[in-house]
């Protein structure tokens, strides 16, 4: 049984927790993010980790959803700048975000168990990232209609889109390194095409 915190000591153990998390998580892949030294490192009992989740796949999607959260919030608070070329924000969202995660350990599939983990959420009813990813599209559509532009748009495809671009980057190893990012980038903007049109500015 994990030792009892207080309500100040829970905010700022969880909140280190998460923070050492990530580190491990985006050097290591969440095959080898070891309960003991993330323990170790935040200066807690092993016991007390599970005063906060209930394994090590909890502690793995609060991660994911927290990182999803921290994202999509600060695009929001820049939406300003996508008025410009939702079209084009789209494809360098979905681009760059692939990007990234193939050289972060945490979504390399053959070291990290990165689909294993997700078919495992999916069937533990886990759709905090989805929401989360839903509500942001719903937001930008909002505010680019306020703002006059006439959109066409499937957000079931995008989110699928979303999905599909997870499997390419998480075995990108697969593919040469050569010509990966040109595929991954007319993947981008064909899927973003297939879902997403401006009719009218």
């Amino acid at each position: 049984m994990g030792k009892a915190f207080s309500e100040e000591e829970r905010e700022r153990v969880q909140e280190a927790l998460r923070r050492v998390g990530l580190r491990l998580l985006a050097e290591s892949g969440i095959r080898n993010v070891s309960i003991r030294r993330l323990t170790q490192e935040v200066g807690i009992a092993q016991g007390g980790f599970y005063t906060f989740y209930q394994d090590k796949e909890d502690f793995v999607m609060d991660l994911m959803c927290l990182r999803v959260r921290e994202k999509t919030q600060a695009m929001l608070d820049k939406k300003k700048e996508t008025m410009k070329d939702p079209r084009g924000f789209l494809i360098e969202l979905l681009y760059r975000e692939g990007m990234h995660l193939k050289e972060n350990k945490a979504f390399q599939n053959g070291e990290s168990g990165t689909l294993e983990f997700w078919t495992r959420a999916s069937k533990r009813g886990e759709n905090e990232i989805h929401d989360t990813y839903l509500s942001f599209l719903e937001q930008l559509l909002a505010y680019w209609r306020k703002k006059g532009l006439v959109i066409e748009c499937d957000l079931n495809g995008l989110l699928n889109v979303g999905l599909a671009a997870g499997m390419l980057f998480t075995n990108a190893k697969t593919l040469d390194e050569v010509y990966f990012p040109m595929i991954y980038r007319v993947f981008c903007e064909a899927e973003i095409d297939r879902f997403f049109k401006v009719v009218k500015a």
